[in-house]
């Protein structure tokens, strides 16, 4: 957040991002007007505790009340974020990417980025968000512990590293074709580069 503040500019791709309850007052105001009059908006907002892992916890809502009260009264930290209603897809659904970043020295900067990543996808076509699809957890979230739980999940056995139960990894390796890798709820960043450049 002081990086976003600090260069507004270079941070334009970030989602407008409140740490709650302590900015609880910033994140209402938007719903205000200048004389403090509600104004009826109908944003959507990705909210996550900041204690827990794979998808724990994190929900959709557009009610900012509701938010805020449970940011208040569950106790912890939260993220609120504007949720980015029109993300880019791969084969209708929705994905992220994990790229794996070594920090070796600030001065001089130098910084190291693995040539593999992944890619997790969502496993059920992706729609931008509405009062009845907020809860659809595999619409919107990409996050591999939720997504397994699916029907539509499948498994690929082909991808340089499988992330386990508790974001590690284990090494699986393989010697098969690569078109394998193109399938599937977890991709290498091979695969995805394949596909954007195609």
């Amino acid at each position: 957040m002081k990086m976003k503040k600090a260069f507004p500019d270079e941070y334009r791709f970030f989602p407008r991002t409140f740490i709650m309850p302590g900015e609880a007052s910033e994140f209402r105001n938007q719903f205000t007007d200048r004389h403090g009059r509600a104004i009826n908006r109908r944003k959507t907002f990705i909210v996550k505790p900041d204690n827990l892992a794979q998808g724990r916890g994190i929900y959709l809502s557009r009610n900012c009340e509701k938010i805020i009260e449970q940011c208040t009264n569950e106790g912890g930290g939260w993220v609120v974020q504007d949720y980015l209603a029109s993300p880019h897809t791969i084969e209708d659904l929705k994905y992220d990417l994990r790229i794996y970043v070594l920090l070796y020295g600030l001065n001089p900067l130098r910084i190291y980025i693995h040539e593999q990543g992944l890619a997790r996808f969502a496993t059920e076509p992706y729609e931008k968000p509405r009062p009845n699809n907020l809860d659809n957890i595999y619409c919107h979230l990409t996050n591999y512990a939720i997504n397994k739980m699916n029907d539509n999940f499948k498994q690929n056995n082909k991808a340089a590293k499988e992330e386990d139960d508790y974001g590690g990894y284990d090494e699986e390796e393989s010697d098969d074709c690569e078109e394998e890798e193109e399938e599937g709820h977890k991709r290498s960043m091979f695969a995805i580069l394949k596909i954007l450049y195609s």
